[in-house]
């Protein structure tokens, strides 16, 4: 978390603190019972404000418990749900990093779905550490030849991006997902001829991938593209929809074996 955003949330548990501190204190002065000032026991650490300063999982415990408590009391007291959006965010922060700081030591599988988390998180310098490592101890994976492509490309690196794909086709031909990647970045290499290709090579054997073939795109991704793809290559705008669904007719036929 930065240090505005801790900032704010900081200041408004300091007010929520001290609006607390004074309705405490009319409550007293109401009952006539007011310790003097000198006989009051020394404020407790907030404990929120502490872990946000100074992550710990003993300071999550205790920031956790500080704010469901105020929760239990109100569900709408929205400045500790903020608050407590920010310890949650702190706290997957250090289970993220705490992973990989371990990450020699989990198995292959556990360590590419670690990649896939920070692929998602766009934190790409990170991912592609943890996929070159799988390439090299197993170069006929697909799967983190394709993420990586997919890192690559999100950091701008589309030459890069564009080996690593042609590896994940490279390892399995029927890697639809691998196919649309690839064409996005010819599309941006301004290899439109070529992209569109490339897509329709992914569109004929979209039925033949051993994995749901659009898990790991967004719905109609892949039609989008296609769209694109096609004004590009100077279709009528007009004929962009005729044309594309000659295209997936044509591949609808090839089923999966």
């Amino acid at each position: 978390m930065n240090r505005i955003a801790i900032g704010l949330v900081m200041a408004v548990l300091c007010c929520r603190i001290g609006l607390a501190q004074k309705d405490q204190a009319k409550k007293q002065d109401a009952k006539g019972k007011a310790a003097p000032a000198a006989a009051q026991a020394a404020p407790q650490p907030d404990p929120v404000r502490q872990y946000l300063q100074q992550p710990s999982n003993q300071g999550y415990l205790k920031a956790r418990a500080k704010l469901d408590t105020l929760l239990a009391r109100n569900p709408k007291d929205y400045p500790s749900l903020i608050a407590s959006l920010a310890v949650e965010r702190t706290n997957l922060a250090a289970q993220v990093n705490n992973l990989y700081a371990i990450r020699d030591s989990l198995d292959a599988a556990t360590k590419y779905d670690l990649a896939e988390f920070l692929l998602s998180a766009k934190d790409d310098d990170r991912a592609i550490a943890i996929c070159e490592q799988l390439n090299a101890a197993a170069p006929r994976w697909s799967d983190p030849w394709r993420s990586k492509g997919q890192a690559l490309y999100q950091q701008g690196k589309l030459d890069e991006a564009e080996r690593a794909l042609l590896k994940a086709v490279e390892a399995h031909e029927a890697r639809y997902d691998a196919y649309v990647w690839l064409a996005r970045v010819r599309s941006d290499l301004k290899r439109y001829d070529e992209a569109l290709e490339t897509l329709k090579q992914g569109f004929a054997i979209k039925y033949r991938d051993i994995v749901d073939p659009i898990k790991d795109l967004k719905v109609d991704d892949d039609i989008k593209l296609m769209d694109e793809l096609l004004l590009q290559n100077m279709v009528q705008p007009d004929q962009v929809e005729a044309e594309r669904n000659k295209i997936i007719k044509a591949c609808a036929k090839t089923k999966r074996p």
